[in-house]
């Protein structure tokens, strides 16, 4: 009996593409999006991200929503007039036989569509390709057949007016692939996809603050304008900054305390649990407890499929083990790389070239040394997703209610992450072309959590989230602020701010925010 995988896809079009035949009802979505659809979609503007470059990538690890994001940016162009036959979605993760000759099976696929299925209207708009988990078709070990890149480099080569998507765990994935195919760099962009932070969580909770424009702050004014950050940096008056700060915090005056009382669950939850669940978690007790056994294991599976494909690791479970390090420790103190080499009997090179990266581009850990040394000795080893940390020590999250310390060092992972997404959203309005970069300091006076960087010039974040950490947290910003002679610190408090004492400047250059409010607005 011959063998033929070649018509499995086109067999099943339909069955991925249930909106040819009924629109908008062919979709079960969630009842909120998540704040990367406005980013991508851009639902009050023409166009859309997908639309800005012939090839869009979206990166992250399973479970953040990379599929659901597709599915919504369809519908929402359905639901707006678009013809569904426009859009093509394959999901090579659906079926294992869809990865067998999965080139020709691609092509083929796309042939069919845009013969039998786009042809059926009349357009001369471009029709889009969206292709799902194309890490699982990108055989680095079968030389006889080609990756997804070569077929996708041939869509892109025709006059045919296409976009395409593609979705993969990490951006190096989609990279090799494209420079393997000689895609240019200039015809692509790679967007991450991360777990859901905290405004979105609490949209998701309370919806109407999102829905009235009187309540739903954007941080855009911070990132650009007369009254941002980046503009303070280049004009040293602190004050404009301030007012628009205390404008937002002004906005949300009726919701502080129901947005305040949600951190502590989010802490324990995480981004990951938080989105997976079906409907608003208003506490972690509503949660099975099955939830952080899945994000344990979804988490090992990621590490034994999608790292033999991007790095050359001998040990992987090495990788669990560094996970399992930063889970205990939680940032807490910064681990020397000697005693790391030791531990895990490899080189310092192992662990700088090959450990850390792999987990970086998993976006599950990331590895910060102190900044402005060229010669570090020592590593703070964040996990990206508080909820992993809890999932990793098999703590019961009900405890984070009563063990305050656990709730302190969830906070400091939780605002890492959060300070790397601001970084990367004021720089990337500003268009500098550099990937944030978030590290420690340390002074005589003590440490600095949080330093990153807009365009060249340093902004120091310390949090202070526990009340008798903040007279040191204070004086390391203000060591960090006359060292580089720097216009602007923040200052990070938990939640123990007295009333009309919240948001304030301390000694003409250091800003004061409640730790829950610069999580909304990251």
């Amino acid at each position: 009996m011959a063998i033929d995988a070649g018509d499995t896809l086109v067999q099943e079009l339909h069955k991925h593409n249930p909106w040819w035949a009924d629109g908008t009802e062919a979709f079960s979505l969630p009842a909120r999006h998540k704040s990367d659809f406005y980013h991508l979609v851009r639902p009050d503007d023409t166009g859309s991200q997908i639309e800005a470059q012939p090839l869009l990538g979206l990166v992250g690890r399973r479970g953040v929503g990379k599929t659901t994001l597709i599915h919504e940016f369809i519908h929402h162009r359905i639901q707006q007039g678009d013809p569904p036959e426009r859009f093509l979605y394959l999901p090579f993760n659906a079926n294992p036989l869809y990865q067998l000759d999965s080139d020709t099976q691609l092509r083929r696929a796309v042939r069919h569509y845009e013969t039998r299925i786009l042809g059926r209207i009349e357009t001369t708009a471009p029709h889009f390709l969206l292709l799902d988990d194309v890490n699982l078709i990108e055989h680095p070990t079968k030389p006889t057949i080609d990756g997804w890149g070569v077929p996708i480099a041939d869509f892109l080569d025709t006059n045919t007016p296409r976009h395409i998507v593609v979705t993969a765990s990490a951006g190096i994935q989609v990279r090799r692939e494209l420079n393997k195919a000689n895609v240019p760099e200039s015809t692509y962009d790679i967007q991450p996809i991360l777990p859901e932070k905290f405004r979105d969580y609490i949209f998701t909770l309370y919806p109407q603050l999102e829905a009235s424009q009187d309540t739903r702050i954007s941080p855009t004014s911070l990132r650009q304008g007369q009254n941002s950050l980046p503009h303070t940096l280049e004009t040293g008056n602190v004050d404009p900054f301030l007012t628009e700060l205390q404008a937002k915090y002004d906005q949300i005056s009726d919701a502080h305390s129901r947005i305040r009382s949600q951190v502590a669950d989010y802490l324990a939850m995480g981004g990951t649990i938080s989105y997976a669940q079906d409907g608003p978690v208003h506490t972690v007790r509503d949660l099975e407890p099955q939830a952080y056994d899945r994000l344990r294991e979804n988490v090992r599976d990621a590490l034994y499929q999608e790292i033999p494909g991007f790095e050359s690791i001998q040990t992987i479970a090495d990788l669990d083990r560094l996970m399992a390090l930063a889970a205990t420790n939680r940032a807490a103190t910064p681990l020397q790389f000697q005693a790391l080499t030791e531990l895990f009997d490899v080189d310092r090179r192992t662990i700088t070239d090959s450990y850390l990266p792999a987990l970086s581009q998993l976006y599950l850990l990331t590895g910060v040394t102190e900044y402005d040394n060229s010669r570090p000795r020592s590593v703070r080893l964040y996990l990206r997703d508080p909820g992993l940390a809890i999932a990793l020590i098999d703590r019961d999250p009900h405890e984070i209610r009563s063990d305050f310390a656990l709730e302190a060092d969830l906070a400091r992972i939780t605002g890492f992450d959060h300070t790397m997404r601001f970084a990367y959203g004021v720089n990337a309005i500003q268009e500098y072309d550099q990937w944030p970069s978030v590290q420690f300091w340390r002074s005589r006076k003590g440490e600095v959590d949080y330093v990153f960087e807009i365009g060249n010039t340093p902004v120091p974040v310390g949090l202070a989230y526990r009340p008798s950490e903040k007279p040191e947290t204070r004086a390391s910003i203000q060591d960090f602020l006359d060292t580089y002679d720097v216009p602007v610190g923040i200052l990070l408090a938990g939640e123990t701010l007295q009333a009309g004492d919240q948001i304030k400047l301390i000694d003409d250059r250091l800003v004061q925010l409640p730790y829950w409010f610069y999580l909304l607005l990251c």
